[in-house]
């Protein structure tokens, strides 16, 4: 508390102000507890000013919460003659409690509405810099952002996040649920996971050190420490300086790594019963937000189809790419793919195996059956990698030839590859795009819309 406000008393400081203290009589319930069941109950909801449809003498609030919307109903007939006064003062996005009365209205959607016996003005709120009430004007993505934390108060927009919330939620519990654990692995370190120029180099005191890539070695790392499996959600950092639809430079990573693995295919299992799991109880738990974002959520067959990268490579080649078998599957590749999966396969996820050594990290094992290729995946949905996964290394001189055969000193990463030398677990695991998951299964066009905060190259703020 300031010292102005000290001097004053919060009651004179208040009373300035034009406002109301929250004071002892708080909420009694959201915008969603308002049923016909309720009518003839006194409440007291608290709230944004969403909307305010000033018809003279009679006046329609519609307060928004965290859980929705409720409608009041101010008839200057019917309520007292300070709340009609106090209600014509309102502005968008104020801050309001509001003590009333539950009655059945039929043409309002939740059924009643409160007419109201006081409404306090607890903050003000300053004119808007954008407007918040969903469709009523058209602003473009920049804007939004910079505007970010007034945005996100859009029902649609906040909805988004519960949805993620969800996905999130349900797959965590599914894996805790199959003897997971979850770990928290340092986000500053040494060298590099992915290898590559696309690292955030830091000061740390005397030395440089480096945003993490991955948890990867450290997730591998626990497995040899004897947990067995776990799994970490949390932020990974790409200092990649593309500006595209689909990439952003800090993401939240939602990994997981499984040990005694008998093969790659433990691990596509895992992934596609944990998504299956998450869909199933996220469209439940989510269905109002997923109906206020317009998308009529399926839960994903398993198992999920698979496909070599060769076999991809054809499939593309076949519309008039040149692509060639060491070669990755771009953006491009990727949204073809997307719109022939459904087509020939009858899905929107599919498990792409089998990448050439060539093109995946030094720790994955090379191919079992397939010679230059790698015991490797990407599950690919709606036409985009959502999933990148694989059986890793766990023996000690494997692991250094293939450090060596992609340029890196062995002696630079010690403190990863010395503990193989004592036993290590056959193991693989895989990291999945919070964000990319929540914009393929929402539709939405641009991952800064999934992203709670974007940090992209030139966004730093708020």
């Amino acid at each position: 508390m300031s010292d102005r406000v000290r001097d004053e008393g919060n009651s004179d400081f208040y009373a300035r102000l034009g406002v109301e203290p929250m004071g002892k009589e708080g909420r009694t319930h959201f915008s969603n507890e308002l049923t016909p069941e309720i009518a003839g109950k006194d409440v007291v909801l608290v709230g944004w000013v969403h909307i305010l449809r000033d018809k003279g003498k009679l006046k329609f609030l519609i307060l928004r919460d965290e859980h929705g919307t409720a409608q009041v109903t101010i008839s200057q007939d019917k309520v007292p003659p300070d709340v009609f006064t106090v209600s014509g003062q309102l502005k968008p996005e104020s801050v309001v409690a509001v003590k009333g009365r539950v009655v059945k209205a039929g043409q309002v959607e939740r059924g009643v509405e409160v007419v109201p016996t006081r409404i306090r003005l607890i903050n003000t709120a300053e004119r808007l810099p954008i407007d918040v009430v969903e469709g009523k004007v058209d602003i473009d993505l920049e804007t939004r952002l910079n505007n970010r934390i007034l945005d996100l108060r859009k029902p649609r927009v906040n909805a988004i996040f519960h949805v993620q919330h969800c996905l999130v939620k349900w797959a965590r519990e599914y894996l805790v649920k199959n003897a997971f654990i979850e770990i928290h692995t340092p986000k500053l370190v040494a060298e590099a996971t992915e290898g590559g120029a696309n690292l955030f180099e830091v000061k740390y005191f005397e030395r440089k050190a480096y945003l993490a890539q991955s948890p990867q070695f450290y997730k591998q790392l626990m497995l040899l420490a004897g947990f067995g499996r776990v799994y970490e959600v949390g932020p990974v950092f790409r200092a990649e300086k593309h500006n595209t639809r689909r990439h952003v430079n800090e993401y939240t990573s939602f990994d997981f790594e499984m040990a005694w693995i008998s093969g790659v295919e433990d691990v596509m299992n895992m992934e596609e019963r944990m998504l299956e799991y998450a869909f199933k109880q996220t469209i439940k738990e989510a269905s109002a937000e997923l109906e206020l974002v317009g998308v009529k959520l399926q839960t994903p067959k398993v198992p999920f189809k698979r496909i070599k990268h060769a076999e991809a490579i054809d499939l593309v080649n076949e519309t008039g790419m040149h692509l060639s078998y060491e070669d990755d599957l771009d953006p491009e590749c990727e949204r073809i793919l997307g719109e022939i999966f459904p087509e020939k396969y009858g899905t929107d996820m599919v498990f792409i195996t089998h990448y050439p050594l060539g093109l995946r990290p030094a720790y994955t094992m090379p191919s079992l059956t397939d010679e230059g290729k790698t015991e490797s995946f990407d599950l690919t949905y709606k036409g985009m990698e959502i999933t990148t996964g694989g059986q890793r290394i766990h023996l000690y001189d494997l692991l250094v030839e293939r450090f060596k055969a992609k340029g890196f000193d062995p002696a630079h990463f010690a403190f990863y590859l010395d503990p193989f030398k004592y036993g290590a677990p056959p193991h693989g695991g895989l990291g999945l795009g919070v964000e990319r998951l929540t914009m393929q299964t929402l539709g939405i066009e641009n991952v800064r819309e999934a992203t709670l905060l974007p940090r992209d190259r030139d966004r730093l703020t708020p």
